[in-house]
C-alpha cells in the first residue's frame, strides 16, 4: 500500500477531507485498490476513516466497489468498528446489488435491521437495503414490514422517518 495514500486517510477529519480522497479515487481509478487496502486493514483506525470516502465514492460511482463485495460482506464478520459496518450498509443501499449477492447482504443486513442493539444507523440503512432487495424479490416483504410495524412505537424518528418511505414502498408490491 501506498504509504502517502494510508497518511491521507488517517488525515480525514471533515467532509471536505473525505470528498478530496473520493475526487483523487474518481479522476484515478486505480487508487480504489488502495483506498479499500485501508478499508480491510486490520488496523482500526484506518479502517474506520477510509469507510467514509468508501460511502461518498458508492453515492457517485457505486460500479467501483462492486468488485470488492464478496470481502465486504467478509469483512462484517469481524467489523474493526461501528463506523465500518454503517458505511459499508451505507453504501450497499446506493448499489444496485448483484444477484450473486443477494442472499448474502440480505441476511446479514435482515439481522442489523432486526435486532435493536445496533445503532439506529446500521438498522436504517439495513431495512433500505433489505427493502431495495425486496423490490426484486416481492416475498421478502411479508419479512420486512412486520419488523417495521413492531420496532415503530420504541425507536426513534429517524426508524419511522425511513419506515414510512420503505412501508408505502414495499406495499405497492404485488404480494401484499
Amino acid at each position: 500500500m501506498d504509504n502517502s495514500f494510508s497518511h491521507k486517510i488517517l488525515a480525514v477529519r471533515t467532509r471536505a477531507q473525505a470528498t478530496s480522497i473520493v475526487k483523487l479515487i474518481l479522476n484515478h481509478i486505480h487508487e480504489i485498490e488502495e483506498l479499500m487496502e485501508c478499508f480491510f486493514s486490520e488496523d482500526w483506525v484506518l479502517c474506520q476513516k477510509s469507510s467514509w470516502p468508501l460511502s461518498l465514492i458508492a453515492e457517485k460511482a457505486p460500479e467501483m466497489i462492486a468488485p470488492f463485495l464478496t470481502q465486504m460482506i467478509d469483512n462484517l464478520n469481524k467489523p474493526q468498528h461501528d463506523a465500518v459496518v454503517r458505511n459499508t450498509i451505507r453504501a450497499w443501499q446506493m448499489m444496485d446489488i448483484p444477484e450473486k449477492y443477494e442472499g448474502q447482504i440480505y441476511e446479514k443486513c435482515f439481522e442489523y435491521f432486526a435486532d435493536p442493539v445496533y445503532a439506529i444507523a446500521i438498522r436504517v440503512f439495513s431495512m433500505t437495503v433489505c427493502s431495495n432487495i425486496a423490490m426484486r424479490h416481492h416475498a421478502l416483504a411479508a419479512e420486512i414490514i412486520p419488523v417495521i410495524e413492531e420496532n415503530w412505537d420504541h425507536t426513534s424518528a429517524a426508524w419511522r422517518s425511513r419506515g414510512k418511505y420503505e412501508l408505502k414502498r414495499l406495499r405497492k408490491l404485488p404480494t401484499i
